[in-house]
């Protein structure tokens, strides 16, 4: 059962979101998803608004919709994101890239959306973003005030849909009922 509060995941797994947070998204922090760290930073947003990513979710999953996820959805997301990224790394020729810095997948911010098929499966689409250049707390300017190098991509309220800009952005789509990755793709350079 889902609670009607903004606070709470689920009420079997309450959890008190960072009260900074001014979007409509839920954010995630490092705590909730490793339960032993203490980091109470955000990492990223779970997009529950629909109307936010509306635009996109035939490209995604036909048919699906949004839902919110369980604390344990999460969490199992993120063990299915850990398995495949040595994978990734082995896949990637430019090792000067961002997915090799040391501290692998804490380097990336990120959005998900769990969606659940027509048939009742669940996924979870996730973007990410190079920490150094995501906004976690709503504190970027507008986007017309935008100057580079102090411009970073606001995550809790507009999903980030960038083409380029290399390993600084990937992707992946998980299938969260067989554990399994479905496809993820890391960015060119434009």
């Amino acid at each position: 059962m889902l609670c009607l509060a903004a606070l709470c995941v689920a009420c079997s797994e309450r959890v008190h979101w960072p009260p900074e947070t001014s979007g409509p998204n839920l954010p995630v922090r490092y705590c909730d998803i490793y339960k032993g760290d203490k980091d109470t930073c955000a990492i990223g947003y779970v997009f529950v608004d629909s109307l936010a990513v509306n635009w996109m979710l035939p490209n995604l999953l036909p048919g699906s919709s949004i839902y919110t996820p369980t604390l344990s959805e999460l969490r199992k997301a993120e063990r299915i994101l850990e398995s495949l990224f040595p994978s990734l790394l082995e896949m990637r020729a430019d090792k000067d890239g961002y997915l090799f810095k040391e501290g692998g997948l804490r380097n990336y911010a990120r959005q998900y959306v769990f969606l659940k098929s027509a048939e009742g499966r669940k996924h979870v689409y996730i973007n990410f973003v190079f920490q150094e250049i995501a906004d976690l707390e709503d504190k970027a300017p507008a986007a017309d005030d935008m100057i580079p190098p102090s411009w970073r991509y606001p995550l809790s309220r507009s999903f980030q849909f960038v083409t380029d800009g290399g390993d600084a952005f990937w992707q992946a789509m998980l299938d969260l009922d067989n554990d399994d990755v479905m496809w993820f793709s890391v960015n060119g350079y434009a």
